[in-house]
């Protein structure tokens, strides 16, 4: 049986990087801590928002719940690859519902990318193992 390779030797990234990537990972966390909220409150504009988009009724609370899930996950050491990951589907599901309802493209129909990219922007700067995985540069 073969250990599993090291990975590779990296440059520790400098304090402005990190700092840069805590910075993103809360503004997408504050971001995400809200729009978990007003779904499981029950606020009338998700209900609007959802049925507008073409979803039936009182599927906001079930949303909210899964993006809390997914927000522990993404929050914790160990599982944040698996959160970013599971989110990205979750915002690739949120693009094309724009696009199915026509929604506009810089505001709306985009905005999961660009949660996303916040969202593994943040990570990426963070996370040693992520960087070694997707190196970009020398």
């Amino acid at each position: 049986m073969e250990a599993e390779p090291a990975l590779p030797r990296l440059r520790s990234p400098s304090r402005a990087w990190t700092w840069i990537g805590w910075t993103l990972t809360a503004i997408f966390t504050l971001f995400m801590v809200f729009d978990i909220a007003i779904k499981l409150i029950r606020l009338p504009v998700v209900e609007e928002t959802l049925t507008g988009l073409g979803y039936r009724s009182g599927l906001g609370v079930p949303i909210g719940l899964v993006e809390a899930v997914l927000l522990i996950l993404y929050l914790v050491r160990r599982t944040s690859l698996l959160g970013a990951v599971l989110f990205t589907a979750l915002f690739g599901g949120t693009v094309a519902s724009h696009v199915r309802a026509e929604s506009p493209w810089l505001s709306h129909v985009l905005f999961g990318a660009y949660l996303a990219l916040f969202a593994w922007g943040g990570l990426w700067l963070r996370d040693r193992r992520l960087r070694a995985l997707f190196p970009i540069g020398r």
